[in-house]
């Protein structure tokens, strides 16, 4: 299955938030009629009762923790290579447990953040060693391709942020040791992962990124896919840095109950948040598109559970797999696709639950952050894959030219990937349906079409399909 955007004209899809019922236009409008800044209203209503931990930080935790000691990497010749680039960012973590630098397929990325130095409550640097020894490796290997190396700098703590941040001297300590010590070392710039970010902090962190990026050439930030507090300024951020990554990842998480780990769209019987959920949610609050990077995750989650239905219940905390191991335990045990959420899985045994992303997955999802015109995407974390040939193919598909433009040039807010096979003439969408509420031609060609055929206009999910609906109405209403 392939990924393809249904239509261009946008409709809420059930993040509302207090006060927002009548949708994202008259809310916009009260919003500013009362001269309330959309970045200062409450981000939700309701708060789990846990919230999801950070994935970075779990994965330090359980990789990082056993990994051998770090050498200093030798600087390798990179003589006879030639330079290319991807159109779109494609921006990937490489963690100190990972496999060596040498493994990256370096011609299909433009940025890759070396992890990770931690931040000190006195506004300190420790666990430096992570770049100062793998970042003149790093930056001789990008260099013929163009690809920027970023240091990340991590704190996971909200302690220590609010004694860095709240303080001017504490914070302008933290800014000129992040810009010394990637200077020093000729970096690119600076990958900022503070997660957990206390919302008496938000302004603060503001003027935090504020001062850094005048330090330093580039500077990214790590975003949560769900901002339960309200504490990350997103337009102000968005201003401030180069790049929003939005860790697309964890929507379930180790100690929850299984389901997807990067849901395209949500709904039941999952929750409302989705990858689609937290592009909306970023551009709502003032981000721009071309500011994000849709993260995406290259692991996976295997819960114990108790029984196999679907959504289930865990019995325990699940077990992180790589990319690599997922998908050929997947295939294994008998892939199965959750088709609104465009996700496989699979069943280990009766009582447990491989939730995964494989190369049709993340195809679709990439393909979904380039219809949106986002910025790029990005990936947590490079070497999961073990160089997956199949998935890197795709991958330089997607962001170098290969993935198919979604045109819409007759104006009638259908695009040719949304099965508007005619896109010349505005009164013609879509070309033949036979499939009953279907939507879509899905071969468009006229001939009888199948929920699963391939071609411009994809069968729709549940979701899909409500926003087609949806799309066919206000496109009636505007002509």
């Amino acid at each position: 299955m392939q990924y393809v955007r249904k239509t261009t004209r946008r409709r809420n899809t059930g993040h509302a938030r207090p006060g927002s019922r009548l949708g994202p236009g008259i809310f916009l409008s009260f919003s500013l009629l009362s001269g309330t800044a959309l970045a200062d209203l409450p981000r939700h209503a309701a708060v789990p009762p846990t919230i999801p931990e950070s994935a970075h930080a779990d994965h330090m935790r359980m990789f990082g923790d056993h990994a051998a000691p770090v050498p200093k990497a030798e600087v390798p010749s990179t003589s006879g290579l030639t330079s290319t680039s991807p159109d779109r960012t494609v921006y990937g973590y490489w963690p100190y447990w990972g496999d060596p630098l040498s493994t990256l397929e370096w011609d299909k990325l433009t940025h890759v953040a070396l992890f990770a130095v931690s931040l000190n409550a006195d506004g300190s640097l420790s666990n430096t060693y992570y770049w100062t020894n793998y970042a003149q490796t790093a930056l001789s290997l990008g260099a013929p391709y163009g690809v920027r190396i970023h240091m990340t700098v991590t704190c996971f703590d909200s302690s220590v942020m609010t004694a860095v941040l709240s303080s001017a001297s504490t914070r302008n300590r933290a800014v000129s040791e992040i810009a010394s010590l990637i200077n020093d070392y000729g970096g690119d710039g600076a990958n900022i992962d503070f997660e957990g970010l206390p919302s008496s902090q938000k302004a603060n962190f503001v003027t935090f990124i504020e001062d850094l990026r005048a330090e330093v050439e580039d500077l990214f930030i790590a975003m949560p896919a769900v901002d339960w507090s309200g504490a990350y300024d997103f337009d102000a951020l968005a201003d401030a840095s180069d790049g929003l990554f939005i860790m697309g990842y964890n929507y379930h998480w180790s100690t929850g109950d299984p389901g997807p780990n990067a849901p395209l769209y949500g709904g039941d019987p999952w929750s409302v948040y989705s990858l689609d959920w937290t592009v909306d949610d970023y551009l709502t609050y003032g981000a721009p598109a071309n500011r994000l990077i849709l993260g995406l995750p290259l692991y996976a989650y295997e819960w114990p559970t108790t029984n196999n239905d679907v959504p289930g219940d865990a019995t325990g905390t699940a077990t992180a797999l790589f990319y690599s191991t997922a998908v050929a335990d997947g295939e294994a045990y008998g892939r199965q696709w959750e088709s609104l959420t465009h996700t496989p899985y699979a069943f280990p045994d009766s009582h447990s639950q491989l939730w995964y992303d494989d190369v049709i997955s993340l195809e679709d999802k990439i393909a979904y952050a380039i219809d949106r015109n986002l910025q790029g995407v990005g990936f947590w974390a490079l070497t999961y894959e073990d160089s997956d040939p199949e998935f890197w193919d795709m991958v330089e598909a997607q962001t170098s030219g290969g993935g198919t433009p979604c045109a819409d040039d007759d104006g009638d807010g259908f695009t040719t990937c949304g099965g508007d096979c005619d896109d010349a003439d505005p009164d013609t969408y879509p070309g033949a349906d036979e499939i009953p509420d279907d939507g879509v031609d899905n071969n468009c060609n006229g001939e009888i079409d199948e929920p699963t055929s391939p071609g411009c206009g994809a069968s729709l999910n549940p979701r899909e399909a409500e926003r087609y609906t949806w799309s066919a109405i206000l496109a009636g209403m505007i002509r």
